[in-house]
């Protein structure tokens, strides 16, 4: 399994604030710290500060970065210039999405996403697939994906309108459907508060990578949250890949730069999330923590 943060992508698509590149390139390099695979930093196209926060964090991260494109000429060249690792060509696949989206068949829409990641091949970048509202479309559509474009795919739950128990199914029907899900990644958006769940259920089918943010950092109700998709992984038995010691210091690092807090019942990152509950290990006189503990805090850097 492999983390890719979106942070600095989520926080610059928030309608109501503004973030210099300044912030968003700090933010990113934070994360960087704490080892993820990819870091999706946004379209380069879009108006705003995005293409300078891509090129620059392309030019000096370890993680690979990705820009995110539609499936245009212009925006995958635009993308191209940033030096980014990945161009992620994103498209709508379910009937609902591809009709108000686009207005054109998913045949069409699968043509001209062949087209960009071909052009972003020949650019020097490695050429993704990202599709909307994937869980909403029927299990043939997104299977015949995988039997067309041969690198990784992005599943997006765009909505957050799923829940574990459907996406568990779903997966396993589009397995035996014959599509790779070693090559496939997933995205869940919290409008159900099922997103970090869902991308953990998601993670035990063999899924190659999981989209997530800080403090589920995003439009709407936000994302899976990285820290706790993190500790659940680890608590559990799993490897997710990072320096697990740095999950609490490079997240809280990341929202320092972006100038963002959380409340102190967050998961994970909040002042009260690994305090005793209810304060019944002092009551009770237990001196072992762990007692009333979920996990060790400082195991991942608390």
């Amino acid at each position: 399994m492999r983390l890719c943060d979106t942070t600095v992508q989520a926080a610059a698509q928030h309608s109501d604030r503004t973030y210099t590149a300044d912030q968003l390139v700090e933010a990113g390099q934070a994360l960087d710290r704490l080892g993820v695979a990819l870091i999706r930093a946004g379209n380069p196209s879009v108006a705003g500060v995005e293409h300078e926060t891509v090129s620059r964090l392309a030019s000096n991260l370890d993680a690979d970065v990705v820009a995110t494109c539609r499936p245009r000429t212009d925006e995958v060249e635009t993308a191209l210039e940033t030096g980014a690792d990945v161009v992620e060509v994103s498209i709508p696949v379910s009937d609902v999405r591809l009709e108000s989206v686009l207005g054109i068949s998913r045949e069409k829409a699968f043509d001209r996403a062949e087209t960009a990641i071909r052009q972003a091949r020949e650019g020097g970048a490695d050429g993704h697939l990202h599709l909307q509202d994937a869980f909403r479309a029927d299990v043939p559509s997104v299977a015949g994906a995988f039997g067309r474009f041969d690198g990784s795919i992005v599943l997006a739950d765009t909505v957050g309108a799923r829940t574990p128990p459907f996406v568990a199914g779903f997966l396993r029907t589009l397995a035996d459907a014959s599509a790779d899900l070693t090559r496939a990644g997933v995205s869940f958006s919290d409008d159900l508060g099922c997103a970090t769940a869902n991308s953990l259920v998601a993670a035990e089918t063999g899924i190659d990578r999981i989209d997530a943010s800080v403090a589920g950092i995003g439009t709407g109700a936000g994302r899976a949250a990285i820290e706790e998709l993190i500790v659940g992984t680890v608590t559990g038995g799993g490897d997710a890949g990072v320096a697990t010691t740095e999950t609490i210091p490079a997240c809280e690092d990341a929202l320092r730069a972006l100038g963002e807090s959380v409340d102190e019942r967050k998961a994970v990152l909040g002042a009260g999330a690994s305090g005793d509950e209810s304060g019944e290990g002092t009551e009770s006189g237990v001196d072992d923590p762990a007692a009333f503990r979920a996990y060790d805090p400082s195991t991942f850097g608390g």
